[in-house]
């Protein structure tokens, strides 16, 4: 694959985001005449481990937090390279500066921002008129009608936010920890079934088997779109970022075309398209109410929970044996 100097190759996580991505791509290929071929992969850590295995395999790809802090710890920040902004002049001109400053990727060169995304509330408003916090899933008449992300990570990181406890000090303090696990058993009563891809919540609320769940808006904008009553929050507490990174490889020999492929993307008119196909908004300047009404924008990085992944991961063994035992209760 990456021998032919007309194509560019791309990997990611699949699904409707890179469905997006492709027909994109396909649009700036008409107009560069190079081609971008996909690989598609279960997730980050996947992904990130077949670029290391494959040096020159991979020309670039588009990482969430774990990802670029995995490829960090793991690879010694060595499989992306540092970018140059300057030859992404749209990056520069058209993107809020509060979201090219925010963590991760505040101080760092590896990466540039890319959409905006979070692990809130999902709800079906014909079975519940609202819900603006973390406690409202605790209530009697949700009963077996809750479903939770199985991500250890996530589950710790959005019972901090339910708690309004930062990461990093709860990692290292023993009594938020016991207050948190206790937040997770409580929020565990309603719990019918946990899910573990995107695909399964927007399932069980088709079905009416859950009424409310954990979720990402981009697929609640999916569901709302097919004629669901739906509903997405972030809770008054906050919820965890989940917000996605572009990044091109340290072995990739065709660097300026990626360069220049990216530099489409940011074009205003493409950022719109790219964002309302896949639902998940660029952090443009003077938005476009496209942009602002998507479940997934906010206005402020502040309106997020953001930590350390550097930090969690070493810790993840110890979260998610924890995390696994409640789950099972």
């Amino acid at each position: 694959m990456g021998d032919d100097s007309d194509t560019l190759n791309y990997i990611s996580r699949g699904g409707t985001t890179q469905d997006a991505e492709r027909e994109m791509f396909e649009k700036w290929s008409e107009e560069s005449g190079i081609d971008v071929t996909h690989q598609e992969v279960a997730d980050d850590t996947e992904m990130v481990n077949l670029i290391a295995e494959n040096p020159g395999e991979f020309d670039f790809t588009n990482p969430a937090q774990f990802g670029l802090a995995y490829e960090r710890l793991e690879y010694d920040g060595e499989l992306f390279t540092d970018l140059d902004t300057g030859e992404i002049p749209n990056y520069e001109e058209n993107v809020q500066d509060q979201w090219k400053n925010a963590p991760p990727i505040e101080g760092e060169d590896d990466a540039i921002f890319y959409y905006m995304s979070s692990q809130g509330i999902g709800y079906n408003q014909e079975h519940i008129d609202e819900i603006t916090s973390w406690e409202d899933l605790k209530a009697d008449e949700l009963e077996d009608r809750v479903s939770l992300f199985a991500s250890p990570p996530t589950r710790f990181a959005n019972c901090c936010a339910a708690l309004e406890y930062d990461v990093g000090e709860t990692l290292n303090d023993d009594g938020m920890m016991d207050d948190v696990f206790e937040e997770m058993e409580e929020q565990h009563q309603n719990v019918v079934t946990y899910w573990s891809a995107g695909d399964e919540f927007m399932r069980l609320l088709r079905e009416d088997q859950v009424y409310t769940c954990s979720a990402w808006g981009g697929r609640m904008q999916v569901l709302q779109e097919g004629g669901m009553d739906a509903a997405y929050v972030i809770p008054d507490e906050g919820a965890v970022a989940h917000t996605n990174y572009f990044v091109i490889m340290e072995e990739s020999d065709k660097k300026e075309d990626v360069y220049d492929l990216l530099n489409y993307l940011y074009e205003p008119e493409n950022a719109v398209e790219l964002s309302t196909t896949h639902n998940y908004p660029m952090a443009m300047q003077d938005p476009s109410d496209e942009l602002t009404e998507l479940f997934e924008y906010v206005e402020s990085p502040d309106e997020l929970l953001w930590f350390d992944w550097g930090e969690m991961i070493p810790n993840l063994s110890e979260i998610s044996e924890r995390v696994n035992q409640v789950m099972a209760s």
